[in-house]
């Protein structure tokens, strides 16, 4: 593996879409991983049934709420540590990676607190329905009593991305991952010494593969073993750092916390459909996850390349790698996007053999991936932006896309009337389908206006 000056150098003047595929090629198999981790999950609970299914699907935009908001403040790791990197002082890069580390491992500790003692409350606000809430409780405290381990180990990955190293953090995916998919057929139906715990068991897998991530992470970061090396002293917050994180990190997490609770309205605008819809959602949502792996990759690359040539001064090289990467992302969602269109109903099989959750399923897999490479444009010039500290206006296309289209709009088509207006197309829950495709190509074009203005090119260390 590269040390870090060999990647920056390669970063800063090697050849774009190779080095590109380098960065990204990783983070699709950390996707990938991730993704799988999920799928496991559904897979298993859907030999259950419908109910078992929509209880991770219930819980998983208030965990969503919380790991956006560590995400969000992660992202100023990654553009003070890509920067810094690209001006050639690494000293600064570590003072920089061990005040992000300790805020965020105080923040989690609130958040774990919190949200489970208020558990009960937040998912009966978001109508989940009755067979479903009992099991969405248990599933969302126990996954939540390992919300530390998840913050160290997303500081880990976002501060070894912004030194582009993308290997490592797959590594340790490959580990954490593994012990979910032994776990969870075990825990569920129960094997030997363990008994059968259904749900509980695939929260209980799910909490014990993310603490396995936060110990590995935590170990590599304070023994040198990765580019980043922290020590005790390094915690030890500082006013100026604070003041850097906040400044880049606060829109960031904004944006990333209001993506999430627009999701907490999303799921609950198709419970309002009842249990089908609510499985089908489910179920779909983990396969658009699938098909998007290529952009998570491509974005995370494009991040770290954009941030560290900004930091160097390079500008006409950022908007270079931009380009390419949108250009190649968006291909190969177009493509995938078909394959899922004409494969869909065989796609939704896999997880239930229930016919109207497969039929309401496919017709979301339809809709959605017409769009879902407009999704990689988005993405790509989103994260260019957060890369150079940019995070004001990426908050601001962010909460349009997802607040002033996304949920509008599928509230809009899918009610008979909406508070406000007062008006509505009343398509039932096929308009939530619809208005999700809508925000994508509409979400890009916003985003690629901004681009145009190249404001993202200014250095924010």
């Amino acid at each position: 593996m590269k040390s870090a000056e060999e990647r920056r150098e390669d970063i800063l003047s090697g050849p774009i879409i190779k080095t590109i595929l380098v960065l990204a090629l990783p983070v699709m198999v950390s996707a990938s991983l991730h993704i799988s981790f999920n799928i496991v999950d559904t897979f298993w609970l859907g030999r259950l049934g419908a109910t078992e299914v929509g209880a991770p699907t219930a819980a998983w935009p208030v965990i969503f709420v919380f790991l956006s908001a560590g995400m969000g403040l992660a992202t100023a790791g990654v553009a003070l540590v890509a920067q810094h990197m690209g001006a050639g002082d690494r000293k600064k890069a570590n003072e920089a990676a061990g005040q992000v580390f300790s805020f965020l491992i105080i923040l989690s500790l609130i958040f774990t607190i919190g949200g489970f003692l208020g558990t009960p409350y937040i998912l009966r606000w978001m109508q989940t329905p009755e067979d479903i809430y009992p099991l969405a409780v248990t599933y969302l405290r126990i996954v939540l009593l390992s919300m530390p381990f998840v913050f160290a180990y997303t500081a880990f990955r976002f501060l070894l991305k912004g030194m582009g190293d993308m290997i490592t953090p797959m590594l340790i995916k490959v580990v954490f991952v593994s012990v979910n998919v032994v776990l969870d057929p075990i825990l569920i139906f129960g094997w030997s010494v363990f008994p059968a715990m259904g749900v509980t068991g695939a929260a209980i897998a799910t909490a014990a593969s993310r603490v396995t991530a936060g110990v590995v992470g935590i170990y590599l970061l304070f023994n040198g073993r990765v580019d980043i090396r922290l020590s005790m002293k390094s915690l030890r917050l500082k006013m100026d750092w604070i003041r850097q994180i906040v400044r880049i990190g606060a829109p960031a997490t904004f944006a990333r916390v209001m993506t999430a609770m627009a999701f907490v309205m999303l799921f609950a605008l198709v419970a309002i459909f009842g249990e089908t819809p609510v499985a089908a959602y489910g179920i779909g949502r983990r396969v658009i996850h699938v098909i998007t792996i290529a952009v998570w990759g491509f974005a995370d690359a494009s991040m770290s390349m954009v941030g560290q040539n900004v930091g160097a001064g390079n500008k006409k090289r950022a908007e270079e790698v931009i380009k390419k990467a949108v250009l190649v992302a968006s291909s190969i969602m177009f493509a995938t996007g078909v394959i899922v269109i004409i494969f869909r109903t065989g796609i939704m099989s896999v997880f239930i053999d229930e016919i109207p959750v497969i039929k309401e399923g496919s017709r979301y897999l339809a809709i959605y991936s017409m769009s879902i490479g407009f999704f990689g444009i988005f993405r790509v010039l989103d994260s260019s932006y957060r890369g150079t500290g940019h995070t004001m206006p990426a908050m601001g296309l962010e909460i349009f896309r997802i607040w002033g289209l996304r949920l509008f709009l599928s509230a809009l088509f899918a009610l008979p009337s909406i508070p406000l207006i007062n008006f509505g197309f009343d398509m039932g829950v096929m308009g939530i389908w619809v208005g999700m495709a809508l925000s994508n190509p509409i979400g890009a074009a916003a985003s690629y206006m901004y681009f145009r203005t190249g404001k993202w090119k200014r250095r924010t260390i």
